[in-house]
């Protein structure tokens, strides 16, 4: 075939390809609207939006272009006023008014409304405009009545942020400076949990959460506190302390009690004490059969009676695993049955049933090619290793 004919066919697909993206990209939309004070428009106020600033001009009345079709959230503010946010919908290739209306309202800035533009900011995740409020109200209002909670809020989004030596500054302020807040408790809970989740100092959090409990025996977050303080315990390797902590928990009911029953079997299994953990794991499944980590469960349950060397508990708990969790995974994505059947394979060992156990191993390497253990490393090997020494040795 002819090069430039080649060449030709190649050239045309390129520009096709060019045009059919150029014409592919999604259109822009516009909003527009007026930002309107108590004694009318308002000249000089900032409207922000995706990366776009336009200040207003006569009447108020501005225009913001460029924007992706969807929804929008757009923030006005101007010298003297509180700000305001707006949530509004963009379409492509059309100018949209802002609202209904189409004009926003700007409060004069008072200590009450910028805290509530503050809390709202807050609640719709904004947070670093949030400190930038808080700062403004901070410096406003250091004598204020709503001094606390701003402060609070403040260290609340230095905390999600993921800045926790900046949060545990701010939320340090309220617990000691406002202990008799209504945002104490929940600023000691976040202090303690800038110690746990954000630097895994788990020893100075664990302070923290004791504070909480001692200082704020009425607050709704002990049950919370007694869990994560559990885990703190646990990650340091004192099981004693975490299972008592997870009992307190436990106490609570809800979510925090259903993962402190689970946490709390894990503590004896570490403990040694297998059949108290099997029965407690045990009792989780019975309680809580779909939860995400049910299968965990009955597979933790198998793995204590096994420890416990009660090899036929243990045979039906495994059982129970693969029969009723067949799809079941660790956390990392990994197939729990392949592991629950290989340890059926070691009772069915245990108990002298060894043809039982051949077939079981067989069925891994036909069934789970590819088995690997929690951790990542290859299960199949273990199962042929059994496989061999039962063929070497027994069958």
């Amino acid at each position: 075939m002819n090069k430039k004919i080649i060449f030709l066919g190649i050239s045309l697909i390129l520009v096709a390809g060019i045009f059919s993206g150029c014409f592919s990209v999604t259109k822009k939309g516009s909003l527009e609207g007026e930002v309107w004070g108590e004694n009318g428009p308002l000249v000089g106020a900032v409207v922000e939006g995706e990366g776009s600033t336009v200040i207003t001009g006569e009447g108020g009345k501005f225009l913001i272009e460029g924007l992706s079709p969807g929804e929008h959230y757009l923030f006005f503010s101007c010298s003297g006023y509180t700000g305001e946010v707006v949530k509004a919908e963009v379409k492509a290739g059309e100018t949209q008014k802002i609202n209904q209306e189409g004009r926003v309202y700007l409060a004069l800035q008072t200590e009450e409304n910028l805290k509530d533009y503050i809390f709202e900011l807050y609640t719709l995740g904004f947070y670093e405009r949030t400190i930038y409020q808080a700062d403004l109200f901070l410096n406003s209002y250091p004598g204020g009545s709503f001094f606390p909670q701003v402060l609070f809020i403040r260290g609340a989004s230095f905390y999600y942020l993921g800045n926790f030596s900046a949060a545990i500054s701010s939320l340090s302020s309220v617990v000691d400076s406002y202990p008799d807040s209504e945002f104490s408790d929940d600023a000691q809970y976040l202090l303690a949990k800038s110690f746990s989740e954000g630097l895994r100092d788990y020893e100075r959090a664990i302070v923290e959460y004791q504070r909480l409990v001692d200082n704020y025996p009425e607050s709704d977050l002990l049950g919370v506190a007694y869990y994560e303080m559990g885990d703190c315990y646990y990650i340091l390797g004192s099981y004693e302390e975490a299972y008592s902590n997870y009992q307190k928990a436990q106490e609570y009911g809800g979510e925090v009690g259903r993962k402190a029953l689970y946490s709390a079997a894990h503590c004896l299994y570490k403990l040694e004490s297998y059949v108290e953990a099997a029965l407690l794991f045990s009792e989780y499944v019975e309680r809580y059969p779909q939860t995400d980590i049910s299968d965990d469960a009955q597979y933790f349950a198998g793995a204590a009676w096994y420890e416990a060397q009660e090899f036929s508990r243990a045979l039906v708990a495994f059982q129970n695993c693969v029969n009723n969790y067949p799809q079941g995974t660790w956390y990392n994505g990994i197939l729990i049955a392949p592991a629950a059947l290989f340890h059926q394979g070691l009772c069915l060992e245990k108990l002298g049933r060894y043809q039982e156990a051949y077939h079981i191993y067989l069925r891994i390497i036909r069934d789970y090619p590819g088995a690997q253990w929690a951790d990542g490393t290859s299960l199949i090997n273990n199962v042929k290793f059994r496989i061999d020494w039962l063929r070497k040795n027994i069958l």
